[in-house]
């Protein structure tokens, strides 16, 4: 028998920020049994320490300039247009509801570290965030740590799993709740859900539909989430991808799928 929530779980929120974090945010902020007193937004731009000309030039470097108008439009653009809008951006979130925000380049630092003293968290929820944690903040005994990672794993760990899930032919989608291990996207499995999507939908309309239905998945099983270890092994090898390549671009345009469409935008942006 689960275990009842007895008091609102203390939560700080780690996100790289824009439409894809906030989708995850608001869900959070909207429901009763959980208390965000802290958030993290990455300000680390691909590379730890780069400032955001360096980062963005690796960015090009690597993964094309089409990838890299992508990743700063829904996080970099997302949080600009947000200050307008009120929606697609966790600092302005944040604002509304007077939660403290850290801006990081590394959370495992010691401006990282206490923060997160401070904040005293249950709980900690990754969602969209381009950092690894270090073992001191990984789930274990004492702080429950889990991540909300748009594949089945183990299938398509790391990076953009949604994009590369297109570009290889796939067609099943999903989203799992696991634990935040020292490997990345290894650690135990709390829940997970499919689910369908269109041969026009893109990529980022894909990724956004599975943070929202992650964040209501997370909320579900939100009795288990907080107790520490708990979970199902991850059943199969997988496998891990990094940054996409210019290259992995070109194949998913190749398929006929897109990163992103014109028709997102309203659609990113709209409160649902």
């Amino acid at each position: 028998m689960e275990q009842e929530l007895t008091s609102r779980t203390r939560i700080v929120f780690l996100s790289s920020g824009g439409v894809l974090g906030d989708i995850v945010l608001r869900r959070l902020l909207e429901n009763g049994q959980f208390d965000v007193v802290g958030i993290v937004r990455s300000r680390r731009v691909m590379l730890r320490g780069a400032g955001f000309i360096r980062g963005a030039l690796a960015y090009f470097a690597r993964c094309g300039v089409i990838y890299t108008v992508y990743i700063w439009t829904v996080t970099t653009f997302a949080e600009f247009i947000g200050l307008f809008t009120g929606t697609g951006s966790i600092t302005q979130r944040a604002r509304q509801h007077g939660i403290p925000v850290l801006h990081a380049q590394d959370v495992n630092g010691r401006r990282g570290q206490e923060f997160l003293a401070a904040c005293r968290p249950d709980l900690l929820v990754c969602a969209h965030f381009d950092q690894k944690l270090a073992p001191p903040l990984c789930d274990r005994p004492g702080l429950s740590a889990i991540n909300i990672h748009p594949s089945l794993l183990p299938d398509h760990r790391g990076l953009e799993p949604v994009l590369h899930t297109m570009r290889l032919g796939g067609s099943e989608f999903g989203v799992t709740i696991h634990r935040i291990a020292a490997e990345i996207d290894t650690g135990m499995v709390v829940a997970v859900a499919k689910l369908g999507a269109g041969k026009s939908d893109s990529a980022l309309r894909v990724t956004r539909n599975l943070m929202e239905k992650g964040a209501g998945l997370l909320i579900a099983c939100a009795a288990q989430a907080i107790l520490p270890g708990t979970g199902s092994p991850q059943i199969g090898e997988g496998g891990y991808r990094s940054w996409p390549t210019g290259r992995d671009i070109g194949e998913l345009y190749s398929t006929g799928r897109h990163l992103m469409k014109p028709r997102d935008f309203a659609f990113l942006w709209k409160e649902t």
